[in-house]
């Protein structure tokens, strides 16, 4: 892009899904025009609008595409569309394509795949020879020098198979979330009344503003046989209930902790129930959510057939950050209590090596 605005001249933009990642790549840019002896040409820099200009005219101007309405009303020469599969559809298809039309300009997608969506689309139109207007490339990491094979090989070790796979191998996986796999194999358990010498496990997401609190019981085989969803109630509503409850059962219960978890935690716990409280950080949270993860490609839990459960485990999806680090969370907008109420249930059934038999009197 930065050839073409320096040769050819026009409007550029360099679009990101966000703004820190529109930041990051004005950053980098500046830099190898310094690199390449490149800055003579640049006439004026607005670090403030992340927008360079040159002495022929032309414009590299970095947006992001959360807000399409901003992108609407240029004509543009060339668009380079970074992380393209983590932008929506239609701000390529509503936006950004009328405005290349205009110019017969250039677009350039660049990304991780991120399942088969949009991307790869037109990905697979660059590989067909009948469509001559396209080119697509496909790149594994092992193609960069400057990343070691030691790290590649870490990576392999560490990450779960999909993540690895789409990530370093730049394979387009058919699952979109690419997290929780078999998951339609593992739906088949039926709702259960306690067992007298049955162990159970409970889990509880409480609800935070427009959120659920879910409940969720496993039984010592895996088998999901108590599952509720509240929202709008209040407190001494759901407090009552998740003791009724868990005391019914007789079940270890573990729940989030955090933030608004701690006086409910000790409420519960003054109330005779046997009670572990999961604090959530970014490390907590990708332990809890492998563990499922592992859980499911095992086939050692069998869920309830829940519309609102399933839905949040197949949407459910990971991002991994600037330094690698994988992060699990629902997409924009979605809720994930289902999928965290289960991974505390089946987190406590993991790692409680001894159950403690206990009855409430």
């Amino acid at each position: 892009m930065l050839q073409g605005a320096c040769n050819e001249g026009g409007e550029n933009w360099w679009v990101a899904p966000v703004f820190s990642q529109s930041r990051m790549s004005f950053r980098k840019l500046l830099s190898a025009a310094k690199r390449g002896n490149a800055d003579g040409a640049i006439k004026n820099i607005s670090h403030s609008e992340m927008r360079m200009e040159f002495i022929n005219g032309s414009a590299i101007h970095f947006k992001s595409a959360d807000n399409p309405d901003t992108l609407r009303g240029e004509g543009l020469k060339r668009v380079v569309v970074d992380e393209a599969a983590r932008v929506k559809r239609e701000v390529w298809e509503e936006v950004l394509r009328p405005a290349v039309s205009d110019t017969a300009g250039r677009i350039l997608f660049i990304s991780t795949p991120k399942g088969r969506n949009w991307f790869y689309e037109m990905w697979t139109r660059g590989q067909d020879p009948m469509q001559s207007d396209y080119a697509s490339w496909r790149f594994p990491t092992a193609d960069n020098p400057k990343v070691p094979a030691t790290d590649i090989e870490q990576a392999r070790q560490s990450l779960p198979q999909d993540v690895f796979n789409q990530e370093y191998l730049a394979e387009f996986l058919e699952d979109t979330a690419c997290v929780f796999r078999n998951v339609g194999k593992c739906i088949g358990s039926q709702e259960q009344s306690p067992q007298p010498n049955g162990t159970y496990y409970a889990g509880c997401d409480l609800a935070k503003h427009t959120d659920f609190t879910v409940l969720t019981i496993l039984d010592g085989n895996g088998n999901q046989v108590y599952f509720n969803r509240l929202n709008q109630l209040d407190w001494p509503y759901q407090k009552k209930l998740i003791i009724d409850t868990v005391k019914r059962y007789n079940a270890i219960l573990t729940i989030d902790s955090t933030g608004i978890g701690d006086p409910i935690f000790d409420d519960l716990q003054a109330a005779g129930l046997m009670i572990e409280g999961y604090k959530f950080t970014q490390e907590s949270k990708k332990k809890l959510i492998e563990s499922l993860m592992l859980s499911f490609e095992q086939k050692k839990i069998k869920i309830l057939n829940r519309p609102e459960q399933i839905n949040e485990l197949h949407i459910f999806e990971y991002d991994i950050g600037p330094s690698g680090q994988v992060h699990y969370s629902a997409p924009e907008g979605y809720h994930d209590d289902c999928v965290i109420g289960l991974a505390l249930a089946n987190w406590a059934r993991e790692n409680t090596f001894m159950p403690m038999i206990w009855r409430v009197t």
